[in-house]
């Protein structure tokens, strides 16, 4: 054994400690007791602040869910209006004339004017039968006016885990 392996001891300290053992004893179980009830204080109020932290950032995701799906079916709704839908028919319709007078101005084989003449008649009468109906519908025929229909977006349902492949 090297010097520095050699524990120091003090003869009066082990004395006293011999003589008041019981009360040594009892100081560092009341030291401990102290500890572990402080320790499971501590813990508890970890635990409890964990928990209202969770519970708030479950109410924060809830609202926020909430609000998404609020702002997605005004989208949604917006969209399907039957005034902004006119609009689109219409907007599609003048796209379609444009196209058809892109393609009557170019350079193209005849097959393809004719294709687009054939396309420029049937819009015509579909325009005509749309004129048409409107009147109808004007004149107060039994046809009602366009109604607006609230659609709620399906839930998506989770998928199951895919198997994984053995190589």
């Amino acid at each position: 054994m090297s010097d520095n392996d050699k524990k120091y001891t003090d003869p009066e300290l082990e004395r006293f400690l011999r003589e008041n053992k019981e009360m040594v004893m009892r100081l560092f179980k009341e030291e401990k007791d102290m500890m572990e009830n402080l320790f499971k204080e501590e813990k508890g109020m970890f635990r409890g602040a964990c928990d209202e932290e969770k519970a708030r950032a479950e109410e924060f995701a809830e609202k926020g869910k909430d609000k998404a799906k609020e702002k997605a079916q005004e989208v949604f709704n917006a969209f399907t209006d039957p005034e902004v839908q006119k609009h689109f028919m219409a907007m599609g319709l003048e796209f379609m004339m444009g196209m058809s007078a892109l393609v009557s101005a170019m350079p193209f084989p005849d097959g393809v004017k004719d294709m687009a003449d054939k396309a420029k008649e049937a819009r015509k009468k579909s325009a005509e039968n749309f004129s048409k109906a409107n009147a109808d519908r004007s004149k107060g025929s039994d046809s009602a006016a366009p109604e607006k229909i609230n659609i709620q977006p399906a839930v998506k349902k989770k998928s199951p885990p895919k198997a994984k492949k053995e190589e």
